[in-house]
């Protein structure tokens, strides 16, 4: 039995400790907080309304107990959640349908049938890019010889955000390209235009929020139930021990050295720059993203305006979109969630923020200079949104089992039984 080291015990390190666990390794998840999940754990820090939950699903198959189960057996699930109601500047507002042709309809009524093209087209273009950017960091290790010369033509990787808003069509359609970059802690103008690929994913997958008993509830329910899974499959949760040096096959913490066959980082990669004492120059540019100011608020403060359907029990999402970012407010029974993107503040684990397109080429790399010693985090190159850092987890769970075992547990391997 090969021994493992998750060092970080945010979502990236609690999926990759579940995944290998499962594999029959022992596994130990050091995390220096006293509590697993890291800023998500934070009241209201996951966004309670999900836009891709097939990572979440993937996860739990393949950690044991499926995720619809799951999430069963505690009395939750994951049902659709309803468009959200976008406010612009100059006072109009906008229901969103992810349905494709709902979605076309309401926007044919709303901007009429040019910019309604024009918005139908832009999203085809961009679910072509997202099959081609699975291949970069998400379902495939991304490293600098993939990103080829076609490849960067097909992502149109020096066309930023705020130029793919500027061609939109029509000024709501801009504002809601930009808010692709806020809510990811960067600036549309620096940020590549492929971030955009968001639209196409909440059009393709839909809106999902998380219900208990059937009443809606917070996200942070999915990182509940993540760490009774690591319970189940006899993972050595260590917290309030945080790691003090990582050297190849050793993690060294206050309690003394633990000898390791295995290190999976899921730490920010400036704090395993200062960790590993690493002066490889290629991290020194990136800046932390800018993550939200979150706050909740109870009955007594959720807004007039803010209305919860009783009879429907949904997640109502209103986006106010300035200049400065997108305030993004959750509705839940007797909440209020506010995400802040305009106040936003430099959070190393939130991941980093774009500063041009060459930030994609500086972000740390699966696999790192160090042998046995692989990397996932919300500064991977997959991106720092919830259903992304479980990606990248998957990733490097797939070549750390692989380099101890010689077994490739890839899904696109054939010979791997589901």
């Amino acid at each position: 039995m090969s021994v493992i080291a998750v060092v970080g015990g945010s979502l990236p390190g609690m999926a990759a400790a579940a995944r290998l666990a499962k594999q029959r390794h022992r596994v130990l998840l050091f995390e220096a907080r006293d509590q697993l999940g890291g800023r998500w754990a934070d009241p209201g820090a996951l966004p309670p309304v999900l836009t891709l939950p097939a990572p979440w699903r993937d996860l739990f198959r393949k950690s044991g107990r499926p995720f619809d189960a799951e999430l069963a057996r505690t009395g939750h699930a994951l049902v659709p959640a309803p468009p959200a109601t976008h406010h612009f500047p100059d006072g109009s507002t906008l229901v969103l349908p992810t349905d494709r042709g709902e979605q076309w309809a309401a926007l044919g009524e709303a901007w009429g049938v040019p910019a309604a093209t024009r918005w139908r087209d832009l999203l085809d273009d961009l679910d072509g890019r997202w099959q081609l950017l699975r291949r970069l960091g998400l379902e495939d290790e991304f490293t600098d010889e993939a990103l080829t010369a076609a490849r960067r033509r097909r992502l149109g990787l020096n066309r930023s955000v705020e130029a793919l808003a500027r061609d939109a069509g029509h000024p709501q359609a801009a504002a809601l390209v930009r808010s692709t970059a806020w809510r990811i802690g960067s600036d549309p103008a620096r940020t590549p235009g492929f971030v955009a690929v968001r639209l196409a994913l909440e059009r393709t997958f839909g809106r999902w929020q998380l219900t208990r008993d059937g009443v809606p509830v917070p996200a942070s329910g999915l990182i509940d139930l993540l760490a009774e899974r690591l319970d189940l499959r006899g993972v050595e949760v260590r917290l309030g021990e945080p790691v003090t040096a990582i050297e190849s096959g050793l993690v060294r913490t206050a309690e003394g050295e633990t000898a390791v066959d295995a290190i999976v980082a899921t730490i920010n990669p400036w704090e395993y720059r200062r960790l590993t004492g690493s002066t490889e120059p290629l991290f020194n540019r990136p800046r932390p993203a800018l993550a939200p100011r979150v706050s909740t608020g109870t009955e007594d403060s959720v807004r007039p305006d803010i209305e919860f359907d009783v009879r429907t029990h949904t997640v109502l999402e209103t986006v106010r979109h300035t200049a400065a970012g997108v305030r993004v407010e959750y509705r839940l029974p007797g909440r209020l969630i506010t995400h802040d993107h305009a106040a936003g503040v430099p959070d190393a684990s939130y991941g980093t923020r774009w500063s041009s397109p060459r930030t994609w080429l500086r972000q740390p790399a699966l696999r790192t200079a160090l042998p046995n010693v692989v990397t996932a985090s919300a500064s991977s190159r997959g991106g720092n949104d919830p259903w992304a850092q479980l990606l990248s987890a998957a990733l490097a769970v797939y070549v750390t089992h692989e380099n101890l075992t010689g077994s490739d547990i890839r899904p696109t391997n054939k010979a791997v039984r589901p």
